[in-house]
This record gives structure tokens, sequence and C-alpha cells, in this order.
């Protein structure tokens, strides 16, 4: 990959094997249990733990709970195998939260209140079921609806895709100039409509790393990351618009695209480096997994709503999995956007025009402020 391996993502996938200096607990137990009014989680340590848990508000039906330990805090072998949820407790995963620490996501299955334990080599987290409305609708006040921070508070990243010494894809169009005037436009809308803060990772053409793009978000504290490109393929005959979320996959097409976007060889196996890093993609992102997939389907329904409304049929490739090297360490709700084939002879004329590239932004404005919505939503019930 042109860019080298990243230092950030090799300082991660450190603390989570070997561990940071100042703390050298080893986790060796971490199981729920269930329990007449809910259940327990136990972790049990080599030295005493100091755990910060955090409720989460959910952008989909479950509420989360995330648990995150001391920085250095390493796990014995065997601990992931003992993950099994119980009941509120729908499902259990680890990953690095921010500043490389351990992070334990708790999904919740309905209203549940927690209490943590002491710090200690052992440290419980109880879990207990909320009683139901009926019971304490009589003896309970009504909650006030919770503030919802203006939009203007909205910081939105958005990545051009590639720019400078890095073209990007070529056919009737270059991908890096496409990518900018989308990118821009975007922006405007987003600041005019919505009132937010757009930053643009690159406004020129200029050549920026991909991992500079992904720290500018962080350094940011962005609330969304969204990278723009447009697709190509040898095979002419290939169009439609597709979006992506970070994960791991299996899928030849995704993995020969993603490696194109890297800037690795867009052809043959994945190096064994890479493959490393796209398993602690995972892990970096597992915090903000949820957002970034209801974000991902929400930018694709306003795209291919807005175009099929002005172009008639667009095909559409649906919402996909994939490992992206720009959104790999991203503490925010991150999508990377393919916006249609330059390689294509109508998709490609069209986005060499003016009034697509318009179009285009229009579409991805329409999902953004759709998810902002639904989000804000959440919130208040």
């Amino acid at each position: 990959m042109r860019w080298g391996w990243s230092v950030r993502a090799g300082a991660a996938w450190g603390a989570l094997l070997l561990g940071q200096a100042g703390h050298a607990a080893d986790v060796r137990e971490l199981r729920a249990a269930s329990t007449p009014t809910g259940a327990t989680l136990r972790l049990v340590a080599s030295s005493a733990l100091h755990v910060a848990v955090r409720r989460v508000a959910p952008l989909d039906e479950r509420e989360r709970l995330y648990v995150d330990l001391p920085p250095g805090t390493r796990l014995t072998p065997g601990v992931r195998a003992g993950l099994t949820a119980a009941p509120p407790i729908a499902g259990m995963r680890l990953g690095l939260a921010e500043g490389g620490r351990l992070r334990l996501v708790l999904e919740l299955d309905g209203a549940v209140a927690y209490r943590l334990g002491a710090p200690g080599r052992v440290v419980e987290l109880t879990l207990t079921r909320a009683p139901t409305p009926e019971a304490t609708a009589t003896a309970t006040a009504p909650r006030p609806v919770p503030a919802v921070p203006p939009s203007a508070a909205l910081k939105i990243v958005i990545d051009p895709g590639h720019g400078g010494q890095d073209p990007g894809a070529h056919g009737y169009a270059v991908e890096k100039d496409v990518t900018l005037d989308i990118s821009i436009r975007l922006a405007r809308l987003l600041r005019e409509r919505l009132g937010a803060n757009p930053i643009l990772t690159r406004a020129r053409d200029a050549t920026l790393p991909l991992a500079a793009r992904t720290a500018r978000a962080n350094q940011e504290r962005a609330d969304l990351f969204v990278s723009i490109h447009a697709n190509a393929s040898p095979r002419s005959e290939l169009h439609g618009i597709e979006t992506y979320y970070l994960n791991n996959t299996a899928d030849h097409a995704t993995i020969r695209l993603a490696a194109m976007e890297n800037g690795l060889a867009p052809v043959g196996p994945m190096p064994a480096r890479a493959d490393l890093r796209y398993i602690l993609s995972d892990l970096v992102q597992v915090g903000k997994m949820e957002e970034s997939v209801a974000l991902a389907g929400a930018v694709h329904r306003g795209l291919v709503g807005h175009l099929r409304e002005r172009y008639g049929e667009i095909n559409d490739l649906g919402v996909k999995r994939g490992p992206f090297y720009v959104l790999v360490g991203a503490f925010m709700p991150c999508v990377l956007v393919e916006t249609s084939f330059l390689t294509h002879p109508t998709e490609g004329r069209r986005l060499a025009d003016e009034a697509y590239r318009a179009a285009i932004a229009e579409g991805l404005y329409a999902g953004i402020a759709r998810f902002v919505a639904d989000g804000r939503r959440a919130r208040t019930l």
C-alpha cells in the first residue's frame, strides 16, 4: 500500500495484544449470568480494575452499554469464548475504543437499570429489568424530554476520495475531480439547509494520505465521517451505486474494490499485513458499528431515491461491508459511498456532467439529514 502501515493502527493492535505501560491487568474471566431480576456481568482480573460504564442512546431498537476497561488491560486466552449473553443482555462483543482501551459492548433487550460494583480484582455489573410502564404509571412523574442539541453543533467531515498525485479511477472523468466537486456541493447543502459544520479533508487538488483523513475527523471530534468515491471496472457494462461500512468480507469483488481504493494492487490476494489491518478495523470501529450501518443505509437510500426521481432507473447495488482503510480508526459513524461507475457509458458521462454531480450531492444530503433526524427522534423516545 502506498501509504504504508498506519502508526495509529499498529499502536491500537498492540494495545489489544500486549497492553500498555502503566497498567498490566489481565482479564481472566468475563462472563454474564442470569439472575431473578436480570443479569450480572462478572469480570475477574489479575489486579484491581477501574471500569467505566456508559449508556448509549439507541439509533435502532436496542439500547447499549459501553463497558470500558483501563488502558493496557489485556485478555487471557479463552476469555472471548466465554462471551455468552444472558437476558436482558441480548449480545456482547469486544473491541477497541478511543485511546486504544478495551471496550465491551452490551446490547440490551428492553429497559434496564444498572449498578457498577466497587473497583477490585473482581468487578460486578448488575443489570435489572426496569418495571413495566403499567406498574409505575401512577407512582412516577413523567420524565422531561431531553434537550436535543441544535444541528449547528454537528461536525460532519466529508472526504473527497483521492487527490493530487493520486488521481483515483479513470473513465469518462477522473475520480479525484468528481469527488471534490460533489463534496464541495454537499458541504454547502449541509451548511445552508442543516446548519451543520461541514469540514472537507481536502478543498483542492491535493495529495492526502488515507490515514490523515481519518485522523482529521478524530481531531475535529466529528459526529459523522463520509468518504466519497466513484467506481470503475474493466467491464464497462458494470454500473450502479453502492455504500460501504467498515467490516471484513469474503466477497471478492468488494476486496478488489477495497484494494483499489486503499492503494493496493487491484487484483490478486490481499497482503498478509493488510489482512491484519482489516481484522483491526473491526475492533476499532466496534463501538460505532450500529451507527455506521444505520448511516450507510440512510445515505444509500437518500442517494438512490433522489437519483431515481431525476434520472429514472438507477442500479441499486446495495449497502455492503468492506475493509476500506480510510475508515479504519474512526471514532464516529463512518461510511464510504461509491457514487457511480466512471467506466460505464451512461454513468461515466453523467459523472462528467455538472447536473448529475449536483444531483448526487442532493441525494447524499437527503440521506445524512434523514440519519440525523432519526437519531434525534430515537434520543427523545
